[in-house]
């Protein structure tokens, strides 16, 4: 895998917060090595395009327990499945893509922020959706959709375990897949830190997130597009990394810290203490 300049100046029009920075820091993601956080992800439009179910698919050694999800109206459902010797942890949704119309979103404050209060670093603002209660006291869940562009639906995660011992505070990793010809990625991933109070302690725990442009990913797979991918499943790798905020200095063209910083969120989930 390598950072194109095709691919680079696609991440600099993308417009996002988090790319915006970050562009210029970027890391090959074939520099991380065993083990590995994440593996893949996946797109899936049903025949007639009305459902589109999309998922982010760990690493083997991402070995948990974790599991839970809520329904959305009677659009679909966010899910969250765990580690079984026949299936990886898998984190997505599976939703009709006629939520974006959606009147009831219309009056719903929309946000550019992840729970945390770090930016989602997408184009514009998108209406968050949460269940009735925290999913488990492991973790959260939270849903999003881009009722303006009409583009981008999304999930984030918030882990009870990540707090600054395992990944930064107001640190943020992005990882990049499936982008078009123009070099814009059909989908992002990003590992965020804890937000912390004025003395120090946490006050949001740290968490996964990530976002698919649905009407590019359609776009680029069904409706004649210039990729070359069947319709149907589509499978996609990391393309590119980008690294973001105050820590930022430290990751760059640091292949070892950034693999400890996998390490440890893998350890984390394995219920096992951070490396020092």
């Amino acid at each position: 895998m390598k950072v194109s300049k095709k691919l680079l100046g696609g991440l600099v029009s993308f417009g996002a917060a988090a790319f915006v920075s970050a562009a210029l820091m970027m890391v090959p993601a074939c520099k991380w090595q065993q083990p590995k956080l994440i593996e893949k992800v996946t797109f899936q439009p049903s025949q007639n395009l009305e459902t589109i179910r999309v998922s982010l698919v760990f690493g083997e050694q991402v070995k948990t327990d974790l599991a839970g999800g809520f329904t959305i109206m009677d659009y679909g459902y966010l899910f969250v499945s765990p580690f079984t010797s026949s299936q990886h942890f898998e984190v997505g949704f599976d939703l009709n893509t006629s939520i974006f119309d959606e009147q009831d979103y219309v009056g719903v404050e929309p946000t550019t922020l992840l729970p945390n209060g770090m930016p989602i670093g997408l184009p514009n603002a998108v209406v968050q959706l949460s269940g009735p209660s925290p999913i488990s006291p492991k973790f959260d869940l939270y849903g999003y959709v881009d009722i303006y562009g009409k583009s981008w639906l999304g999930v984030s995660m918030m882990f009870q375990f990540l707090n600054n011992d395992y990944f930064p505070a107001g640190l943020s990793i992005t990882q990049s897949f499936l982008p078009n010809d123009e070099g814009k990625p059909g989908m992002i991933a990003s590992v965020f830190g804890a937000s912390l109070n004025p003395d120090g302690s946490i006050k949001r725990n740290g968490g996964i997130g990530y976002f698919a442009n649905v009407r590019q990913l359609i776009e680029q797979y069904v409706n004649g597009g210039t990729s070359s991918a069947e319709a149907g499943k589509v499978e996609g790798y990391p393309e590119s990394i980008s690294i973001d905020g105050v820590h930022a200095d430290k990751y760059i063209n640091n292949p070892a810290a950034l693999q400890k910083l996998e390490d440890n969120l893998i350890r984390g989930f394995q219920g096992l203490k951070p490396l020092r």
